[in-house]
């Protein structure tokens, strides 16, 4: 059996060593650095960024930076989503910023690297004003995570903008929701991982939420989202 090699500093492996989730294999001595992207385990000669992040080499050549990307990201979310009969927005504006500028606009102040996306939205109520909406995507994303992050987004969009009120487990699980169907539109390595983890997410908003409107979307909505919504709206209010 060839042994090994190790994804962080090249060398082969003698004896005991980890593995990512991704199958990569490295020292167990070795202080790891993950992809922020993907999650991967990174190689010392990957793109490291600032505040801690670094992006490995799968993820640097598909990272979503330009106008053009963002669009072709968007709009594909937007075919997805109407397939599954919710229309969005069409003109939201996402920017993509760095690790403290989406400290600043989350209002926290505090630096978190996990903090991949936010919406924004506000305006309304004076004279019938419409609401506006800003998402916001931290730098140095995958086309692939951008594109879960964005879809993920954009339905606290379509929420906001049509009033929609639910606990957060039901508000951050029907998002997830979103999430979800985008990465299986792909059908990928990477994107079954992430749905793997996705359905085994502990945790009891993002995880249990998700798979509570992931079960009522595929079973009495009958794969619609705006269904979906309906539903929950009906029995948050009894």
């Amino acid at each position: 059996m060839i042994p090994p090699t190790c994804a962080v500093c090249g060398r082969v492996i003698v004896g005991t060593y980890k593995m990512d989730m991704w199958g990569q294999c490295f020292h167990a001595h070795h202080d790891v650095q993950m992809c922020a992207s993907c999650g991967r385990v990174v190689a010392q000669n990957d793109t490291h960024l600032p505040y801690d992040r670094h992006i490995c080499s799968h993820c640097v050549r598909a990272v979503v930076k330009k106008p053009e990307h963002i669009k072709w990201v968007y709009d594909r979310v937007q075919m997805i989503f109407r397939s599954k009969g919710l229309d969005l927005p069409t003109d939201v504006p996402v920017e993509i910023v760095d690790v403290a500028r989406m400290a600043q606009l989350s209002g926290s102040g505090v630096l978190d690297n996990n903090r991949l996306g936010l919406t924004v939205s506000g305006g309304a109520g004076w004279f019938g004003a419409a609401i506006k909406h800003n998402v916001y995507m931290l730098d140095g994303l995958h086309k692939v995570i951008f594109g879960g992050v964005l879809a993920h987004e954009l339905l606290h969009v379509w929420q906001n903008e049509h009033h929609i009120v639910l606990p957060k487990v039901l508000c951050e699980g029907f998002c997830n929701l979103g999430s979800y169907l985008l990465y299986r539109s792909i059908e990928n390595d990477m994107t079954n991982v992430l749905v793997i983890n996705m359905m085994k997410d502990p945790d009891p908003i993002y995880g249990d939420g998700f798979r509570q409107v992931k079960a009522l979307f595929d079973g009495e909505a009958k794969e619609n989202l705006t269904r979906t919504v309906e539903i929950l709206v009906d029995r948050t209010n009894k």
